[in-house]
């Protein structure tokens, strides 16, 4: 047992390691040819982050298929009813995300006040491509090779808890910023643990992609509100602010890291808990 644990683990630190290398190198070749200030350009911002999503889907594919000699039905992205799927996932994860705001709106926290001086409808198209390939990459990094390894071997309950501690780490930057931060922690924990629970229910990739993509692309570029404290790009807002931080997360760290925010990714575990359990 101890043997095939350090099988796995050694594996998944290769996956790990081979991704950090083809990301240092895309990281490098985007400050090369972007300049330092890369970051702040939505195009070269974009870039980096196909080329992120590339660098996680060639180490899954040189460890799925090359390593592990399996085939390409077992890397999670069936074509049958893939955009279905998608579709599904993506308004599930904007409905989940519209209960906190319902809380908030409720209790007189947040209001209706519009401020689109910056809106356009091309850079809202960027920001949601923006949105859409990093939720890929994080999917792949964290749901693709290193769950499918443990899942396969172990359990799904033991896909989803290292998984989870994986999910957690890669936004520590974020969530170790005072209690917001912790409430941050605690939400990406349960939304980890729901696109875990998805990716056992549907068999594929596409449903958690899609939850993970409806949920930060109507916070961020939709209604101008940060996601787990990042700016994804929207220079715009729908509501104002009013109520503490507690339950709003407060400006910087946006709705993730207040009370409400714990509502939607709880919604989301029953709804997927819920869904009858694909044969895929």
């Amino acid at each position: 047992m101890l043997r095939r644990i350090a099988i796995s683990a050694g594996k998944i630190l290769a996956f790990l390691g081979l991704w950090g290398a083809l990301l240092t190198a895309a990281t490098l070749t985007v400050v090369h040819l972007g300049g330092k200030d890369f970051y702040r350009d939505m195009v070269w911002r974009t870039t980096l982050e196909a080329l992120a999503m590339l660098a996680a889907l060639g180490a899954l594919l040189v460890m799925a298929l090359a390593v592990d000699k399996r085939g390409v039905a077992t890397l999670g992205f069936s074509a049958r009813g893939a955009l279905t799927t998608l579709i599904g996932g993506t308004l599930i994860g904007a409905a989940i995300f519209a209960v906190p705001l319902a809380i908030l709106w409720a209790q007189g926290f947040i209001a209706f006040a519009p401020d689109l001086a910056h809106f356009t409808p091309g850079a809202l198209g960027i920001a949601l491509l923006l949105v859409f390939v990093n939720v890929i990459d994080q999917e792949l990094i964290v749901r693709s090779y290193l769950f499918q390894e443990i899942w396969r071997k172990y359990s799904g309950a033991a896909a989803v808890t290292v998984s989870t501690i994986l999910f957690v780490a890669l936004h520590a930057g974020a969530i170790l910023k005072g209690t917001a931060g912790l409430l941050a922690g605690v939400n990406v924990a349960l939304a980890s643990v729901l696109l875990g629970l998805a990716y056992l229910r549907s068999g594929a990739l596409w449903l958690p992609i899609g939850i993970h993509f409806g949920w930060n692309a109507f916070q961020g570029p939709v209604l101008g509100i940060n996601v787990t404290g990042m700016d994804l790009g929207a220079h715009w807002q729908v509501f104002a602010v009013h109520g503490p931080d507690l339950w709003t997360g407060g400006a910087t760290m946006g709705v993730e890291g207040g009370l409400a925010g714990l509502a939607g990714p709880l919604l989301g575990i029953a709804i997927v808990l819920a869904r009858r359990p694909s044969m895929a």
